[in-house]
């Protein structure tokens, strides 16, 4: 990104070194040395930024689901998000697999929960905007979506077998399964409020 600022810069360049080394060694055997050897700063360099390898590892996995977040905030549609989410699943399963079977494996489910669920209550919002639905609704819906996405999501990285299911089959039964049926749960929250406002003023 042209408006990455130096220190921006500098953590990716460390970051991208523990992504090389996280698939030659677990994390839990990392050493910062091998880290700044490899990226070429120095261990305050390293400090001034991190705190220890695991604060790096919660970095990298806040920044990357900010950048996917960022890319979909106007998106009313699941599959975009849920296809680039599964892309990056793909292209760092070696690395994923490295976090996920260390002390750093919270920071990893942090990313899964916290982006899908920002994504969620964005889909959610866009397509009540012309609809009278309270913030309690919305946010029953928007968590009921995200809990069962991540749940089914971190189910199919667990099985790593040859019987596991591709992402394209995976994406082709959340479209299946997902698509309009946040709206049709709006609508019935909708209608459900309006017939109590009716009760209440009758």
């Amino acid at each position: 990104m042209a408006n990455q600022s130096t220190g921006e810069k500098t953590k990716l360049l460390i970051a991208g070194s523990l992504r090389k080394l996280m698939k030659k060694k677990s994390l839990d055997k990392i050493k910062i040395r091998e880290i700044v050897e490899d990226c070429g700063v120095n261990r305050q360099t390293f400090y001034y930024h991190f705190q220890d390898i695991y604060a790096l590892v919660e970095w990298i996995y806040t920044y990357d689901g900010t950048m996917i977040v960022e890319k979909h905030k106007d998106d009313d549609d699941w599959m975009p998000v849920i296809q680039e989410m599964f892309d990056y699943l793909e292209e760092h399963q070696d690395e994923i697999r490295c976090v996920v079977n260390s002390k750093a494996d919270k920071f990893f489910h942090d990313f899964i929960y916290e982006k899908i669920g920002i994504v969620a209550r964005i889909v959610v919002d866009s397509v009540s905007v012309k609809m009278k639905v309270d913030e309690y609704h919305k946010n029953f819906i928007a968590d009921f979506y995200t809990y069962g996405i991540c749940g089914v999501v971190e189910c199919w990285m667990q099985n790593r077998n040859a019987t596991r299911m591709s992402s394209e089959e995976l994406i082709r039964l959340f479209n299946l399964t997902m698509r309009g049926n946040v709206i049709a749960a709006l609508r019935r929250c909708e209608a459900e409020l309006a017939l109590d406002e009716s009760d209440k003023n009758s």
